[in-house]
């Protein structure tokens, strides 16, 4: 029996990370930019001069640590480390 069909029925499987220093449960391995900055700043800084800053480590993806930018994403696993900071330009 293949490991796809020993998990059908099972549900969704779930993963935790921690974002900020808090754990957080996600239901897909794979998460954007956009989805790290929501865990992290459920009403996230917006205007000109907001910047976010997300960077991460223990990613199950080519490149096991790094930082992401808008519109990229990574894929996770559990134990995925990241630190999301919002900063003001002035």
């Amino acid at each position: 029996m293949s490991s796809a069909t020993q998990h059908e029925g099972k549900g969704p499987k779930e993963f935790t990370i921690i974002v900020n220093g808090r754990e957080q449960k996600v239901s897909t391995n794979v998460l954007t930019f956009a989805e790290v900055v929501i865990l992290a700043f459920p009403n996230p800084p917006t205007g000109d001069t907001a910047i976010v800053t997300v960077t991460y480590r223990n990613a199950d993806s080519d490149r096991r640590e790094g930082t992401l930018v808008e519109g990229q994403k990574v894929t996770i696993k559990n134990g995925t480390i990241f630190n999301v900071t919002a900063t003001t330009r002035s």
